[in-house]
């Protein structure tokens, strides 16, 4: 049986991510943990293979490829909120890129034949008012963006200099239960789910007219397997519907699910400093592979609405 690591193994996709290759029939997991222990993934994964470490700490990183001696390794970890990162802008290029340079060298150190999926991210692209594919040009317009495009460009590196097998994955919008807040959609479902509970007067919301490809997130882990077992190494794969929806269309929709009326303001402090305008996928090269979407929209809004209904 595989052994399988998955850094940042506890966070919202890696949960989504392990309950996936559990239902698969692979059972040997190993995740990593940065401060969450992870309550959700505990039901697939023993105590004792959740490894909690800093992956900016080069030799624990070093002991744990050693221990673990992973066939395929999921990398999810980095420091992940565009909002935050202009005020953080100096302590997440520097997380990122320090746990990447480190697992990057554990690998080749300690576990060189086995094979990284690297979870970049489609906000190292320019902005483009059409659907963009892997050959579109890049320009990262906050620093989280910019910390993933180092990211990216150092798995290149190891894959030419030091013979790695890795394929890297570039995901548009994904969205489900257990996704954090300040993320949009999180963020829109929790918001309806206080006005339902009484808790919030109105729903405060930032630029509704952004146009972004969202996928559900268990769609997205699917894909994420496929990339592990069909895709080439040294390669880049988009991830995305191909299907272009505004911002204001997600409200609409859970709205539409929600079990009170719902009033609508608008907050400046919700206005990003740069926003691009247009973010969807052209997902040709990784249909080729095989991937289809199966989740409906609509569904995976009240699945995230009944989340937080639960959760609040």
């Amino acid at each position: 049986m595989k052994k399988i690591l998955i850094t940042g193994g506890t966070g919202f996709v890696a949960s989504h991510l392990v309950e996936a290759l559990y239902k698969k029939g692979e059972k040997n997991l190993h995740l990593t943990s940065y401060k969450d222990e992870g309550q959700f993934v505990k039901q697939f994964v023993p105590a004792e293979n959740i490894h909690q470490i800093n992956l900016a700490d080069y030799q624990a990183t070093q002991d744990l490829l050693k221990e673990v001696g992973p066939d395929q390794i999921y990398h999810l970890a980095s420091l992940a909120s565009v909002g935050d990162s202009f005020k953080k802008r100096k302590f997440i290029l520097e997380m990122n890129t320090a746990l990447q340079l480190n697992l990057l060298e554990a690998m080749r150190d300690q576990a060189p034949h086995s094979r990284m999926l690297h979870i970049s991210t489609a906000l190292v692209y320019a902005p483009s008012n059409q659907a963009i594919a892997e050959e579109a040009a890049l320009g990262p317009d906050n620093p989280y963006a910019l910390s993933k495009l180092i990211q990216d460009m150092m798995a290149y590196s190891f894959t030419r200099s030091e013979k790695l097998d890795i394929v890297r994955a570039r995901p548009f919008n994904h969205i489900g239960e257990r996704q954090t807040l300040g993320f949009v959609v999180a963020d829109l479902a929790a918001a309806v789910a206080k006005v339902e509970k009484g808790e919030l007067e109105s729903v405060k919301v930032g630029n509704l007219n952004s146009v972004r490809d969202f996928s559900d997130v268990k769609d997205m882990v699917n894909a994420y397997i496929l990339l592990m077992e069909k895709g080439q190494s040294g390669e880049i794969y988009n991830i995305g519907s191909g299907q272009g929806i505004t911002v204001q269309k997600i409200l609409d929709l859970l709205i539409s699910l929600a079990k009170k009326e719902i009033k609508i303001e608008i907050d400046p402090q919700k206005i990003r400093p740069v926003d691009l305008p247009y973010l969807v996928c052209d997902n040709e090269k990784i249909v080729k592979l095989g991937y289809h979407p199966q989740q409906q929209l609509l569904t995976t809004l009240e699945r995230i609405l009944n989340y937080w209904r639960e959760n609040i």
